[in-house]
């Protein structure tokens, strides 16, 4: 997506050096190696890539990466990780399924949460509540393999207060000694909230979401849970509060239920840091990774594991193992795209954002223009987070959702300016990539404002 501000041109997914060299890497690339089949096989970009991805998004926890070739097949691949964990954890289940291998005794579910996107492959599909991407017109097999959970949400409303929105159910428990406003959205992700109120309110109903779930007939078990860390991107730009996702994932590891952080759309940098992980102060047990992994210019997936998930692929029979393989698995393009953009990406010297001390982008989205934006009328909620600043406009009835055209006029407008934004409905973004200059967000910004302040006359 090309976004002209001021006489520049700059690449939402990166800058225009970056994609310079990823053209000359993949040029090299593709004229040493071509194609070479994985299995069996290692070449340096891939093991290149594998080091630096175990070194980076997946240091502490994963050993293992394993390539495909889009976001929503990693999360394919992440299921089948996760549930082969779950069994191999309960051995009795385990036992179970070597003396009936067909496995009809047995329905092993998710648990997710509601307003969660993992991708729209049939099994990823299956692993999210339903939603306009589950509808029968879209996916007629349809029928919601898990337990969605209804998540609080996080915004700054006008004049810069954070809010968390409760879900209708908690609201009636709340004992109005919890904290929903914050003065800053670093206050949000603060560790000292571990010890509030409000965490006494979300482990209350977490650990009763659970038990509920452990009450079965032995038939059904929970064999995984699956977020979309801090952000979810398609359901709409939501901020899920990260304590309650951090006692969410707490919770489920001490029930060994093994835990998918879906960070396609998250990781490298999106929010402001390498992995959305590093915000929530906990770790998975299983990460997908896409999207900007390749700096936009080819698809590559990443799907990293613990040692102990796989250790539960190991053993003598090949039946085992994970059959589950493409023919361009880590294909060499796409690696040395990936090994290009991630160096690129968290060098100081070539990315000007990059606090090298910290491993944290700079601010990108101006706060003062941001603030003045969340005042407009128009303007429900604002969500500005590392490189995604997200607006929510005030609508009603047919007009709220993702099927709406609300906004279709006010995207029209934007397109006159040179900026082309996406709608999710009521919900529009801009997206800029973690080398784009703070000085060309600030411009998008006040092209922004004056757009929505003129739409939000116009709709009076």
């Amino acid at each position: 997506m090309l976004v002209q501000v001021g006489g520049h041109k700059a690449l939402m997914l990166s800058c225009r050096r970056l994609q310079i060299e990823l053209a000359r890497d993949m040029g090299y690339t593709a004229a040493r190696y071509g194609h070479v089949m994985f299995p069996e096989n290692v070449y340096e970009p891939a093991l290149e890539l594998a080091e630096i991805l175990l070194e980076g998004v997946g240091k502490g926890w994963a050993s293992r990466v394993y390539f495909s070739d889009n976001g929503s097949t990693s999360v394919e691949i992440a299921l089948k990780m996760a549930f082969r964990k779950f069994l191999s954890d309960n051995e009795v289940l385990l036992d179970l399924v070597n003396a009936n291998p067909d496995g009809r005794f047995m329905d092993l579910k998710v648990l997710a949460l509601k307003g969660s996107y993992h991708g729209d492959t049939l099994g990823a599909m299956e692993a999210q509540a339903p939603s306009p991407y589950t509808g029968f017109l879209q996916q007629p097999w349809y029928s919601g393999r898990g337990t969605f959970l209804d998540p609080p949400t996080v915004s700054m409303y006008g004049g810069g207060i954070w809010e968390v929105s409760l879900p209708e159910k908690m609201q009636s428990e709340k004992s109005n000694h919890e904290r929903l406003s914050f003065c800053s959205r670093d206050e949000v992700f603060k560790r000292s909230r571990d010890g509030s109120a409000l965490a006494d309110l979300y482990t209350s109903f977490i650990l009763q979401e659970l038990q509920l779930l452990s009450d079965t007939n032995g038939f059904s078990h929970v064999g995984a849970l699956i977020i979309e860390p801090v952000v979810q991107g398609a359901g709409g730009m939501q901020l899920i509060d990260p304590l309650y996702q951090r006692i969410l994932v707490i919770e489920c590891k001490r029930r060994k239920i093994p835990v998918i952080f879906d960070e396609v759309f998250t990781g490298f940098w999106r929010l402001g840091r390498e992995s959305a992980a590093e915000m929530l102060h906990c770790q998975p047990d299983i990460s997908c990774f896409s999207k900007l992994m390749t700096g936009g210019i080819i698809p590559l997936a990443a799907t990293l594991a613990s040692d102990a998930v796989f250790e539960a692929f190991t053993g003598e029979s090949k039946l085992k193992a994970l059959l589950h393989g493409h023919s361009y698995s880590a294909h060499a393009m796409g690696c040395a795209a990936a090994v290009k953009s991630i160096k690129w990406f968290k060098d100081s010297k070539t990315n000007m954002n990059m606090i090298s001390e910290s491993r944290l982008l700079q601010e990108l989205w101006n706060e003062e223009i941001v603030l003045q934006i969340s005042l407009l009328p128009a303007v429900h909620r604002v969500l500005a987070l590392g490189t995604v600043c997200a607006i929510e406009l005030v609508a009603e009835g047919s007009n709220a959702g993702y099927a709406s055209t609300y906004a279709t006029s006010l995207v029209e407008k934007f397109r006159e300016d040179g900026i082309y934004m996406r709608p999710l409905g009521n919900v529009i973004y801009l997206m800029c990539g973690p080398c784009t200059s703070p000085d060309i967000c600030r411009v998008l910004l006040e092209k922004v404002y004056a757009r929505i302040q003129e739409f939000g006359r116009q709709d009076v």
